[in-house]
């Protein structure tokens, strides 16, 4: 895997001692750890002694890795759950080559420091990684951050659907794992993902999440709660002169991003403007969806494209559920559980790659209409 570019940093070597006090003065940092930290050098304080005084005075001390690796356990930065893209491959792929391919990527990333688990459940293979970020631009206790990702292959009758957390580390993960897979299988896979680049329509790209959202199979959409709407700075090119002043005057008064949050969004009569008039288009929706069926729970699900520009890196998540009590919808929304997430990413997954394939044809059949 190659290395990416540092955007920031780097940090200092040790932490100084204006780090530890100034560490030690955060409500993070509870009184107990600040005993704990005392206790090791045998020192034992009063809770009625005033937290900057002790800051203070520890500051002053030698610090060892342990007293960094307390501090820094209460200022670390809490993981937030990411979201989830997927890819299809199809080609033959060979149980025996999947099995070669994770445990060569494995070997390396070991050997890199990073923690690797293996688990088969019948046709779903999944590869967790607990790995490390480093992110500068926060104080010294809490750039480095403690993250898990996972890659799951479920096997289908193509080849397989490879699901996976959405962010860089994890894709540069699954991207050399499935080269590794192409070379123990000596055959070349096609890689399928849901995206709309070849989809310029701005009213298509928005039917894609309207259809996403409106009719997603087994799910009765209960309101849409956020709207991201988007477009592109004009790019100059070569127009005529009568409308080189036009287009000046447009590109410095661009509004590239809108965002609707409420209730009841899509029926709002300016973002119905923005879509018919102003060739915007929705690229991010968060919407409730109510169980047709079944216990009737209400999920709260967010869907987006990572290029607003280009309409690819499709991911959605899960936020939470609000369950079904009594034949009401409970206040208090809960964080779900494993086999619900795994069930709405089935839908939306499926969902997603019928609009995408849908929405191509759609777009082609109209181009070749209008020549």
């Amino acid at each position: 895997m190659k290395q990416k570019k540092r955007l920031y940093g780097p940090s200092l070597y040790y932490a100084s001692d204006k780090n530890v006090f100034d560490a030690l003065n955060q409500h993070k940092v509870d009184t107990p750890t600040i005993m704990e930290l005392f206790l090791r050098r045998n020192i034992l304080v009063s809770k009625k002694t005033p937290r900057e005084d002790l800051a203070k005075y520890f500051a002053r001390q030698i610090h060892d890795y342990q007293d960094h690796k307390n501090i820094a356990s209460r200022l670390g930065v809490a993981p937030r759950r990411e979201r989830i893209t997927s890819m299809d491959i199809n080609g033959e792929v060979k149980t025996e080559d999947l099995q070669v391919a994770v445990n060569q990527l494995k070997q390396e990333l070991e050997k890199s420091g990073e923690v690797v688990q293996v688990l088969r459940d019948g046709d779903k293979l999944t590869v967790s990684v607990q790995y490390s970020t480093v992110d500068y631009r926060v104080s010294e206790f809490a750039q480095r951050q403690v993250r898990d990702g996972n890659i799951e292959f479920i096997k289908t009758a193509e080849g397989y659907i490879v699901r996976n957390t959405q962010n860089e580390y994890v894709n540069d993960v699954r991207d050399a794992l499935i080269t590794r897979l192409e070379e123990a299988s000596e055959a070349e896979l096609s890689k399928v993902t849901v995206s709309l680049f070849d989809v310029p329509s701005p009213r298509l790209r928005s039917k894609f999440f309207h259809e996403l959202a409106f009719n997603l199979p087994g799910y009765q959409q209960s309101d849409v709660t956020a709207v991201y709407v988007f477009k592109a700075k004009p790019e100059m090119g070569d127009k005529d002169e009568e409308s080189e002043d036009d287009d000046v005057a447009d590109a410095e008064t661009h509004v590239e991003r809108v965002l609707m949050r409420g209730q009841g969004v899509t029926r709002s009569e300016i973002l119905n403007e923005l879509l018919d008039k102003d060739d915007y288009y929705i690229t991010k929706i968060s919407w409730g969806a109510r169980e047709a069926m079944g216990a009737g729970h209400d999920y709260d699900i967010e869907a987006t494209f990572a290029e607003p520009k280009d309409c690819t890196g499709f991911s959605f998540i899960l936020s939470g559920v609000y369950p079904n009590e009594d034949g009401k919808r409970a206040t208090r929304r809960r964080a779900p559980f494993k086999h619900e997430i795994e069930q709405i990413s089935l839908v939306v997954e499926s969902k997603a790659r019928e609009l995408a394939k849908k929405l191509r044809e759609e777009y082609q059949q109209s181009a070749a209409g209008g020549k």
